[in-house]
């Protein structure tokens, strides 16, 4: 009996046509390692990676070409690849192999999605390197699924029952396709998104970026009037860091969230805009446009998957309110455009292009920002790796061990625009700022940053 096929969501969308654009494929690959100290069982690692697949359908998915559209169904059964073994004596022996292993794309119509490496790195530290098909999951679903796996291998390892297998991805493109079967709804967004660019258009956005007016790139690009970049064309060097959010911070911002009844994707979020907007002489519409990755229902975040919804927005920042005040104006904004998402993202691209000379979502200006929520056992870290190549000036990836309750900051820039020293300075400004408003968040911003 032939599976049922379905279109490709929003997300997926917008990732076929960056590979169709773009001068580097690999812009397909999602690489990320998982570090574990003290190693692990590699015959009972590999058998909870064939149970990975077996409960996490999205790694069974497969793409057809059919009357010319691309579509997807799920195989019912699919057994992960052999895995290999590598050894490397020298950090930079690991970053060579790397380097050539990130430019392979994955094949997603030939049910290549997912490929594995156990690692033993200097000093015989153990690592699990993983390269996965963005079309199958984004960074948000790789919470899920490393989330899955170790829980999985704690139980086979420990002799108890499996856990609970995380929540159906086909069950989430049923729920789209019912969902922009309704007509009348997708008038209704339609006519929310003609109004809501309209009125969110600035005629003259502030230009910026994590180091301020000082970079040269930046200044050469507004004086020749370019206020975009393109997101769909994968042409630059990057380069990707990591550093972590303390613990005893993260809690704290946790309390604070609860307390006004705010997400920590949204606090990350603005916290990161107000620092971008000190390191930018307190530009009011600080990020003319950014890229805020999130899921919208419950059924949605307990799937892996590529489901995130990208939304591109301007976030103002007023020196005369308070942090809480801002971040409520900011955060009723984004809810309101989770709501309306029957549309596709040519739709919405056609209707920007009436508004601007560029489009918001082809042309980026600023920033990508994530913020990924992923349980990982003592001793378990997690780390995304860099493409090497990319469009956006900076991507910031979030991963909050919420077992630790440590973040660690994920940032993946244009090796033209920042150096590692510019990015470190900016990543203490941030979490300096995220202490501050916590501190005293009813008082003006103009008050809390007087200096």
């Amino acid at each position: 009996m032939r599976e049922p096929r379905y279109p490709l969501n929003y997300s997926q969308d917008i990732v076929l046509l960056q590979t169709k654009y773009s001068l580097f494929k690999r812009v397909l690959n999602i690489l990320f390692s998982v570090k574990v100290d003290g190693g692990f069982d590699k015959t009972l690692m590999e058998k909870a990676l064939t149970l990975l697949y077996e409960r996490n359908d999205c790694l069974r998915i497969r793409f057809v070409k059919e009357g010319g559209q691309t579509m997807q169904f799920i195989e019912q059964e699919r057994r992960p690849a052999p895995i290999p073994s590598m050894r490397f004596s020298t950090h930079a022996a690991f970053e060579r192999f790397l380097c050539r292993w990130r430019r392979k794309p994955t094949d997603p119509f030939k049910g290549d999605v997912l490929r594995v490496i156990f690692v033993e790195g200097p000093a015989g530290k153990s690592e699990i390197l993983f390269k996965i098909c963005h079309l199958v999951a984004d960074t948000y679903g790789i919470g899920v699924l490393i989330g899955d796996l170790f829980a999985v291998y704690e139980a086979l390892k420990e002799g108890k029952e499996l856990p609970a297998a995380p929540g159906s991805f086909e069950e989430v493109l049923v729920k789209d396709a019912e969902h922009r079967a309704d007509t009348a709804a997708r008038d209704r967004d339609r006519s929310f998104f003609e109004e809501f660019y309209t009125r969110t258009h600035q005629v003259h956005p502030e230009f910026c970026g994590i180091t301020g007016e000082e970079n040269d790139r930046w200044l050469k690009d507004k004086r020749k009037g370019h206020f975009s970049i393109p997101y769909l064309l994968v042409r630059c060097d990057t380069e990707g860091y990591r550093f972590v959010i303390p613990a005893s911070v993260v809690r704290q911002a946790l309390q604070w969230c609860q307390e006004h009844g705010i997400t920590p994707t949204a606090f990350y979020f603005y916290a990161y805009a107000v620092a971008a907007s000190l390191k930018n002489d307190r530009a009011p519409h600080q990020i003319p446009l950014l890229l805020l990755n999130g899921r919208g229902t419950l059924a949605e975040r307990k799937a892996a998957g590529t489901k995130v919804q990208s939304l591109a927005v301007y976030t103002d920042v007023d020196w005369n309110k308070s942090f809480a005040e801002n971040l409520a104006l900011s955060y009723a904004d984004q809810n309101e455009l989770y709501r309306h998402t029957r549309l596709t993202y040519l739709e919405i691209d056609e209707m920007q292009h009436r508004v601007w000379k560029y489009s918001m979502l082809r042309y980026l200006t600023n920033y990508c920002f994530s913020f990924i929520p992923v349980s990982m056992p003592e001793g378990v870290s997690m780390q995304v790796h860099s493409n090497g190549k990319g469009a956006l000036p900076c991507y910031i990836a979030l991963m909050h061990n919420v077992k630790s309750d440590e973040i660690y900051a994920t940032y993946d820039i244009q090796t033209k625009m920042y150096t590692g020293a510019q990015l470190a300075d900016f990543h203490c400004l941030f979490v300096s700022v995220i202490e501050n408003v916590i501190a005293a968040s009813d008082q003006p911003l103009s008050d809390l940053f007087r200096s």
